[in-house]
């Protein structure tokens, strides 16, 4: 075989990263490779062979089979650190959360809801004074927003849509809230 390329090499070097095979299996079989001068023809591949198991007794309940540790970074990461790290990632309470109600005249209200999308606060869109043609231009700009964005949208009334942005949700009193403003129509959630 001829010089198998840095490409040989970086695939060598991931089965030992990844412990599919073990630093001195390769180094046993690069010594076994004889360099062959170029006029002699090219040697037909051998078969491939299985590498030879250690077999050890088997504790009860163990399952046959060679156990790959993961690398030392990783086994550091999965140790318990303190309960509230700063890394820790906090969900949004829906008590956290103030919807902004957007009263949608015109295109130019678009950005100020995708705006707000962006920084996670739920918005209402007021669609009942709006003209036709705009509401459906409103409706297919959030909805490709809300996809875009993996966030979600609902009909809370007649002419009013919520749009929340993903894993926020907004809590009862801001429901009675927007029902008070006739924003939120309360059975839509029973």
């Amino acid at each position: 075989m001829k010089d198998e390329g840095p490409v040989a090499s970086l695939l060598q070097k991931s089965l030992v990263f990844l412990g599919l095979v073990d630093e001195e299996q390769l180094d046993e079989e690069t010594e076994e490779r004889v360099v062959q001068p170029r006029h002699a023809e090219p040697a037909r591949p051998e078969p491939a062979r299985k590498p030879e198991r250690q077999s050890f007794p088997l504790r009860t309940g163990e399952i046959r089979g060679r156990r790959v540790e993961p690398p030392a970074a990783a086994r550091r990461s999965e140790t318990p650190t303190s309960s509230r790290s700063p890394q820790a990632v906090r969900p949004i309470s829906s008590t956290d959360t103030q919807t902004q109600v957007i009263k949608v005249l015109d295109f130019d209200h678009a950005k100020l809801l995708a705006d707000r999308i962006r920084d996670r606060i739920p918005v209402i869109l007021d669609l009942r004074e709006t003209e036709p043609d705009m509401v459906r231009r409103i409706i297919d700009f959030s909805t490709g927003l809300t996809y875009a964005l993996d966030g979600s949208m609902r009909k809370t009334s007649n002419g009013v849509i919520l749009v929340t942005p993903p894993r926020v949700s907004i809590g009862r009193e801001e429901k009675r809230r927007l029902a008070e403003l006739g924003l939120y129509d309360l059975d839509v959630d029973r």
